[in-house]
């Protein structure tokens, strides 16, 4: 029996992206595989542009949940899953066509494949973003310590560049945490790559990365309060695992945090999206 991957969107009033993100899924050169889409609540007409989807292709799934967060609609899309092989994509992001072809290959014997991507503004898929502002690729003999400190000052990697095996949360039950406002992902991967044996940077560029110009408009308090908040489950979780090494790794991003805090690292984010506009306005 083929092995099948399951697709998992959230979508919170995003409807006018839908129809490219899914068509990025429909156009995989491998086709086993299945689409949950969860309609977090929208009040656009996500579910009417859902439905024509759904009339075009089988594989596609259609969830509707109270307005909840983009944790808890990823959380009802894991439970939902029947694949062996889960894909992340958030509603407004593109799969190149290879993606799962490529991916699988590394699967089949590394538990994780982190592919490269490019980003792209807006409304404009045709022209991508010269350079990234942060690598997503790990050491694939250290990623277990990279992922805890190097996260966001050197490292972050977007939900779509990853394909991992369903085993993982099956056997761990893994989910993302809900009571986190954001870098929930950051928590999740940071569990998910503690419980792999192996991963595979996959050097194609396989997701296309959509960046809105709200993106520079960043709450650095409330980012940084988030991050602290995530750095301290952490912390917890390493001490329920009793992996000092890693608790302690923990504790080091925490202050590290507390020291740097959120301010300077996303003003370099924001600088570094400025400078992305300002290139494309003049291109």
């Amino acid at each position: 029996m083929p092995q099948k991957i399951s697709v998992i969107i959230p979508c919170y009033n995003q409807a006018s992206f839908l129809e490219q993100t899914l068509q990025s899924v429909l156009d995989q050169t491998y086709i086993h595989w299945e689409c949950i889409i969860i309609n977090d609540g929208s009040q656009d007409n996500t579910e009417e542009e859902v439905r024509q989807w759904l009339q075009k292709d089988t594989r596609f799934k259609y969830i509707f949940k109270r307005n909840g967060g983009l944790s808890s609609a990823r959380n009802i899309g894991l439970a939902n899953a029947t694949g062996d092989y889960i894909q992340l994509l958030d509603a407004d992001d593109l799969l190149k066509p290879e993606k799962f072809e490529y991916q699988l290959q590394d699967l089949q014997i590394h538990d994780i494949s982190v592919s490269d991507y490019f980003s792209f503004l807006e409304n404009d898929t045709e022209r991508s973003v010269p350079n990234r502002y942060l690598s997503p690729f790990l050491s694939e003999q250290e990623f277990k310590r990279e992922i805890i400190l190097d996260w966001e000052y050197r490292k972050s990697i977007p939900c779509h560049s990853v394909l991992f095996k369903k085993i993982l949360i099956d056997k761990h039950r893994l989910n993302f945490d809900e009571s986190l406002l954001n870098h929930e992902d950051w928590v999740f991967w940071t569990k998910l790559f503690y419980y792999s044996e192996s991963i595979k940077n996959n050097e194609n560029v396989l997701a296309l990365y959509r960046i809105h110009n709200k993106a520079m408009s960043v709450d650095f308090k409330i980012m940084k309060l988030g991050f602290l908040k995530a750095a301290l489950i952490l912390m917890h979780f390493f001490k329920t695992e009793k992996n000092r090494e890693f608790q302690k790794l923990s504790k080091i991003k925490y202050k590290e945090i507390q020291k740097k805090g959120s301010k300077s690292i996303y003003k370099r984010i924001k600088d570094k999206l400025a400078r992305i506009y300002h290139y494309a306005s003049k291109n």
